[in-house]
């Protein structure tokens, strides 16, 4: 083979390379190597049942309870029922009805932004993480997907779960020297008794001496 024969197979072979080397000198944190949980739509029932951006939304730490947040759209020509929901293995407790009409959708969701809660009691994974979660129907059957974990903060403060009522016993007290209401009478250590408004003064009743 002559030289120019050599050096043009030489010269093809590194245009061949090219690509690859360049995807190599990427390194790990190239955007074609990033791994991204299948939030995306999934099908049932041949694609007439649609299960929609799957996530669950835990408190503003990242601890449980947590909410499932998906959209889940209905275009068969019967209506669906939403049977149960569970998060990695662990049974969700649904808060309204789970039926979806024909041509219609069911939302999952938050306390504001949901048609129905799906609450679980505790998560077997940290925020940041991927959950399988299952929905079972009453006609198409069940699929899982694989949802991500997220605090309840930012954009997702609004499907996190409810802040529950303060208890009883962290309701402010009253202070024993508080006023009385309208007809009760106000008093405060070392001062007197004052008669307010609607209250009658009582005047003492001397006894006559023998």
């Amino acid at each position: 083979m002559s030289r120019t024969l050599r050096r043009g197979a030489v010269a093809a072979v590194i245009v061949a390379i090219a690509p690859v080397l360049a995807a190599c000198s990427a390194g790990s944190s190239a955007a074609t190597l990033q791994v991204k949980p299948n939030a995306g739509a999934t099908s049932l029932s041949n694609g007439q049942l649609k299960v929609n951006g799957v996530e669950v939304v835990a408190d503003r730490l990242g601890n449980a309870p947590a909410n499932v947040v998906a959209n889940i759209a209905n275009n068969e020509s019967q209506a669906e029922t939403l049977v149960s929901v569970t998060v990695g293995g662990t049974a969700a407790t649904l808060s309204g009805s789970g039926n979806i009409n024909t041509q219609a959708s069911l939302i999952l969701g938050g306390p504001a932004t949901g048609t129905v809660q799906a609450t679980v009691p505790t998560l077997s994974q940290p925020a940041g993480a991927v959950i399988p979660v299952t929905f079972v129907f009453a006609n198409a059957g069940s699929v899982t997907v694989d949802a991500q974990v997220q605090k309840g903060t930012g954009v997702y403060a609004s499907y996190a779960p409810g802040t529950p009522s303060p208890t009883a016993s962290a309701l402010p007290r009253v202070s024993a020297s508080a006023t009385a209401h309208k007809g009760g009478t106000t008093h405060k250590p070392g001062s007197s008794a004052t008669p307010t408004i609607g209250a009658q003064a009582t005047t003492p009743v001397s006894k006559p001496t023998a």
